[in-house]
């Protein structure tokens, strides 16, 4: 039983914990610890950033059996003798790691991933306050379902670049200098595989894929932001050989006529008059939500022109937790009464009741009188910066030196 083999005789030992041993973790270590202790252990070792060679190939090769399941749980109970012959392929690039790949066993392709698809969709401020659904209609490749993918019968290794997809092109440089390129091969358009005419499948003409309408559901939840992704994993194209990518949804916020978001918090202007401003108001504003939220002012208090007031927890709903939300700012936007309607007598009775404006003592001799204009300060602005460039030009064209042009120093 336990220890012994057939016949009786002993079972021989085996080392079980030499690859974690290379990449310094304990026996039994879960996918995720593996593939941190590959990465920073292939880091500091690998040889174009001055590791060792050899060591960094024990470190591959460790990974290649522990990184793939079925690899790993035979190593756990048979060692590196349980393994398939032949062992692990040759030491693997540090940088399929960070491509989404692991190690390759001999023989094997290893599947890359798709491109991702990216698409823009439009929402309203209502819509990323109240949360909603949108459809979203695309066209995609899928595996053609009538030959499994393999773009007919008789499909054949192709010779020219005998099954890689790809080919090596050696170019003389100089007397003692090659270049050496790979690219992908015309033959089998980088497939590895051709086709007879004669045997290609008629539903996908020997492509592989065939089109196919797809409806997704973009769920917009409460207080999701502008720019912000809703991924799809794997909706993307399908190919050969190939795991799909994902097809990304960001969002784009449409200009709101009434309200302005800012993080978390909502902006309101609302104009108010000099009278509403001095004795007070009230008004109402229609919510994203569509309730009617009655505004009042504070007794006896005068509200001044570019004023904020806040209205505490009427904000945005903060994403995944829309109970806790920011606050409504309102910026109150005081308009004065026209010239046209301040009549003498009008203005008779606010002197009265109005404070009495400061009077000035001034020297006859000892002031200047200025008049006031009313402008555009960012047309100003402008109007100064290109002034203030023809000035810096003129200045530069100038001769430079004390000398009359035409005139020499005896």
């Amino acid at each position: 039983m336990g220890g012994h083999g057939h016949g009786g005789r002993p079972r021989k030992e085996v080392n079980t914990t030499k690859f974690y041993e290379a990449l310094g973790i304990a026996k039994g270590s879960d996918a995720k610890t593996i593939k941190k202790a590959y990465r920073k252990a292939a880091m500091k070792h690998h040889p174009d950033k001055g590791g060792d060679a050899d060591t960094f190939k024990e470190i591959s090769k460790a990974y290649e059996v522990l990184g793939d399941p079925e690899k790993k749980k035979t190593y756990d109970e048979y060692g590196e003798e349980g393994l398939e012959s032949g062992g692990p392929s040759s030491h693997s690039d540090i940088f399929d790691l960070f491509t989404g790949g692991g190690g390759r066993g001999r023989g094997q392709r290893r599947k890359q991933k798709g491109e991702d698809v990216v698409f823009p969709l439009k929402v309203t401020l209502d819509d990323l306050y109240n949360g909603t659904s949108k459809k979203l209609r695309l066209t995609k490749n899928i595996l053609c379902k009538v030959c499994e993918g393999k773009g007919g019968k008789g499909v054949q290794t192709c010779r020219d670049c005998k099954g890689q997809g790809v080919k090596i092109i050696i170019r003389q440089l100089g007397p003692s200098m090659i270049q050496q390129m790979q690219t992908a091969c015309n033959t089998c358009r980088g497939t590895g595989q051709v086709i007879a005419e004669k045997d290609k499948c008629n539903a996908c003409n020997g492509q592989k894929t065939v089109k196919e309408k797809k409806t997704l559901e973009v769920f917009v939840s409460k207080g999701m932001k502008h720019g912000q992704r809703v991924t799809f994993s794997n909706e993307a194209d399908e190919a050969p050989d190939t795991i799909p990518g994902d097809v990304v949804v960001v969002l784009q916020q449409k200009e709101h006529s009434t309200y302005k978001r800012d993080g978390a918090h909502l902006f309101f202007k609302k104009k108010i008059t000099l009278v509403e401003a001095l004795c007070g108001f009230e008004f109402t504003i229609t919510h994203l939500d569509k309730r009617v939220l009655v505004v009042r002012s504070e007794e006896g208090k005068v509200y001044k022109h570019g004023d904020f007031n806040a209205i505490r927890d009427e904000g945005m709903p903060t994403h995944k937790n829309p109970y806790v939300r920011g606050n409504l700012y309102v910026e109150f936007d005081v308009e004065f009464p026209s010239p046209q309607s301040l009549t003498p007598d009008i203005k008779k009775q606010l002197k009265k009741l109005l404070p009495a404006p400061s009077k000035m003592e001034l020297d006859e001799d000892d002031y200047e009188e200025v008049g006031l204009e009313v402008v555009d300060i960012e047309a100003e602005k402008k109007r100064h910066q290109q002034q203030s460039k023809e000035a810096y030009e003129e200045d530069e064209e100038r001769p430079r030196g004390g000398g009359q042009p035409g005139c020499r120093s005896q």
